[in-house]
């Protein structure tokens, strides 16, 4: 057994986006749409809020000489590819989930639940902690790209709850941190951290593999959204209840949503760089292999989700160029990279 790689999975969402996908995967100028997203380990349906249709979201693995349904895959290949001790706690799937993301416009508003408040509220064990690699920004309409995370000093907790149970935000926009992002920005967004993606902004998107979301706003990129699909069906007033009503300093967030970064391996021809460690988050890890020449990755005890990101390399002999991504199971000990690249690795959830 190699590596699994994946197919392209685009999928639709209400923002407009997706250039920057296009281009990262060598396609030029790119065009922003409605599939602004490529869902990579994906054993869930990606239907929003408005749009549905059996099986879209769900990634496709090429195993085994044809490509295959990723969870019809897992399902009968659990073990070598996932890992016995990770398939008797989470069973057949990844336990996490990652996406190639661009945006061209402001993503809604939104917050999600930490796990111990989805399990409190809504009798799940999975709440929706994300993360963001920033690989590349653009100004979209004469403006810098920029990401929303947090509340600032000018919080007024009963302000926000009163315009977020109306669902018109008049001032509690201004009430969230615009923080500026350059590629290679990293951030950690915790269940209970209000925020927003921002126009102009390519990233690696890793999170647990929920569609818990509270959406402050009736009107979501040109779509009104009722009560159940804002507040996850639950009551309102009790749905707010996950929000960090704390307020930060610019330097408080960021300093709460960057883990500190760590080399794990360096040699001539390459750097493994740990960028979200499980001590950090033990909901699953990233790590960047930069690489120029020849680097043998080891696996000892888990499987890794990969996203290459830069340049072009071959994995056990398979090419794999910018934009694509690739599952290396379980099963896999030592994998062979050949070739001047850029890789962004996830690790799942300790078992």
């Amino acid at each position: 057994m190699t590596i699994l790689p994946f197919a392209p999975n685009r999928v639709l969402r209400l923002y407009r986006g997706g250039s920057g996908i296009d281009r990262l995967c060598g396609k030029f100028p790119g065009e922003d749409n409605r599939f602004p997203e490529n869902w990579i380990a994906s054993c869930i349906e990606g239907n929003g809020r408005v749009y549905h249709s059996p099986g879209h979201g769900i990634s496709r693995v090429f195993a085994e000489n044809a490509w295959r349904s990723f969870p019809e895959y897992l399902a009968g290949h659990g073990a070598e590819v996932l890992g016995a001790a990770h398939l008797e706690k989470f069973g057949a799937v990844p336990g996490v989930l990652v996406k190639l993301l661009d945006a061209a416009e402001e993503l809604p508003l939104q917050v999600h639940p930490s796990r111990a408040d989805a399990r409190r509220l809504l009798g799940s064990e999975c709440g929706k902690t994300e993360a963001w690699i920033v690989l590349a920004t653009r100004r979209v309409d004469g403006g810098e790209p920029y990401l929303l995370a947090g509340f600032n000093e000018k919080l007024d907790r009963e302000v926000f709850l009163r315009e977020t149970l109306a669902g018109r935000l008049e001032r509690g926009r201004e009430m969230l941190h615009k923080l500026r992002v350059a590629p290679g920005d990293v951030l950690l967004i915790p269940g209970g951290l209000p925020h927003a993606i921002g126009p102009g902004v390519t990233m690696v998107e890793v999170m647990e593999p929920s569609d818990w979301v509270l959406i402050p706003e009736i009107a979501c990129c040109g779509v009104d959204l009722n009560e159940k699909q804002r507040f996850m069906g639950i009551d309102p007033a009790r749905a707010v209840e996950i929000f960090d009503f704390t307020p930060r300093s610019e330097a408080e967030v960021r300093e709460l949503c960057r883990p500190p970064e760590r080399v794990l391996a360096k040699s001539a021809s390459g750097t493994l760089r740990q960028l979200i460690g499980p001590d950090a988050c033990p909901l699953f890890s990233v790590s960047e292999l930069t690489v120029e020449g020849s680097w043998e990755l080891e696996n000892p005890d888990s499987f890794a989700i990969g996203v290459a990101v830069e340049g072009a390399l071959e994995l056990d002999g398979r090419p794999v160029a910018a934009g694509e991504s690739f599952m290396m199971p379980f099963a896999v000990k030592r994998l062979r990279i050949d070739g001047k690249g850029r890789l962004i690795l996830i690790w799942p959830p300790r078992s």
